[in-house]
């Protein structure tokens, strides 16, 4: 016997009424995007029920996902009139939501919605302003202080392949790890370890045009830092970098290159994510050794001028600049544009020019100066 069958139609919508009058009529949401991201803001469109007078300035919504639920509060943020059928409501993702996210009122009878979540990168977080909660003098609410996820990009990781002087191809890996949780037993006694991070990255050049296609020179750059926030004010950095860094290039004899540093490295950054943004972030260091090559700050010298100008979302251009004691110096400029949908910020998958002039495209030339490269090929964090 079906149910409808055992209980009449009749007797269903009774039901349903006395749901209704029990848990209140129903609230509609729909979301302005299906992708939020951590630390991020978004917005709901809300209709209420006939039978809520007022609209209220704000309502708590809960968002369940792997993580767990979250509960975040929505502010009312258009000015429409109060008998208007729908509303505009802001809030904050919180920085753990990721994957599939179900949101729904949680004080409120209201329809689900299905939402595709993503967390923050670094940089992105790095640039972000720590300001109180609120409207800002535009009437957006800006991204809360978020923490960082464990695993994150540092430089950018691209292959690209050039045809000077015989095929050759250059890329890169790279990342940082936070080695220490920081709800962590250890961090809770000694706090200073929150910000403590193992950096590694190896850029390799890759002679194509040679019969058994060698590389010609590999670099390999562990690091151990510190990575903090900026307080921003009077022209102060959004954040900083300080710590050691080896470089060496993995051979013996003659071709033997190593370098180890101190370092320091204020990141300046104007606009934000959504807009064109500018970032300036010179990276000053001292040599503790160079005993396979004594003389390189005569070709590197003691900074590495590095900026980034354009947009997250479109083209992107960045400059890595050196100049040495010696008056010798080195140039790459990268070019890069989205092929599709970023995963997130910095992360996707993008058409990527690249363009060296100078001396030292890698540490065994160091005191070399090579013809102009120019490459073309793929990145997948820029």
């Amino acid at each position: 016997m079906s149910f409808s069958a055992r209980f009449p139609f009749w007797l269903m919508v009774a039901a349903a009424l006395v749901s209704e009058a029990a848990m209140g009529a129903p609230w509609l949401i729909a979301a302005d995007s299906e992708h939020i991201e951590g630390g991020r803001p978004f917005r709901l469109q809300v209709a209420k029920p006939g039978s809520v007078a007022e609209w209220p300035s704000s309502l708590a919504l809960t968002l369940g996902s792997a993580e767990g639920k979250k509960r975040v509060s929505l502010r009312l943020v258009d000015e429409a009139s109060p008998e208007a059928a729908r509303r505009t409501y802001e809030g904050v993702v919180p920085a753990e939501i990721h994957g599939m996210v179900r949101a729904e009122l949680a004080d409120n009878n209201s329809n689900p919605v299905l939402l595709a979540g993503t967390r923050q990168d670094a940089l992105t977080r790095m640039a972000t302003e720590t300001r109180p909660q609120g409207p800002d003098t535009r009437g957006r609410t800006p991204p809360q202080d978020t923490p960082e996820p464990a695993l994150s990009a540092n430089e950018p990781m691209y292959f690209v392949v050039g045809a000077r002087n015989g095929a050759n191809a250059r890329f890169q890996l790279s990342f940082k790890y936070r080695l220490f949780d920081e709800e962590g037993i250890l961090v809770r006694h000694a706090p200073w370890l929150k910000n403590f991070h193992f950096g590694y990255t190896q850029t390799s050049l890759w002679d194509l045009g040679a019969a058994s296609k060698p590389f010609h020179d590999t670099s390999y750059r562990p690091s151990l830092f510190w990575q903090w926030r900026g307080e921003e004010r009077g022209g102060w950095p959004r954040a900083w970098r300080a710590g050691y860094e080896h470089e060496s290039n993995g051979k013996d004899g003659a071709n033997s290159r190593s370098i180890d540093t101190l370092f320091v490295q204020p990141i300046w950054v104007s606009g934000s994510e959504d807009e064109t943004r500018f970032v300036f972030a010179p990276k000053f260091y001292g040599y503790l050794d160079k005993t396979d090559n004594p003389d390189i700050p005569t070709y590197r010298g003691y900074a590495d001028w590095y900026f980034r100008y354009g947009r997250e979302k479109g083209w992107l251009a960045t400059a890595l600049l050196r100049r040495g004691t010696g008056g010798y110096g080195g140039a790459q400029l990268d070019l890069s544009y989205p092929l599709r949908e970023p995963v997130f910020s910095r992360v996707g998958g993008f058409l990527h020019f690249q363009l060296f002039s100078g001396y030292g495209e890698s540490l065994l030339d160091y005191n070399l100066r090579r013809d102009t490269q120019v490459r073309v090929g793929l990145s997948i964090v820029r």
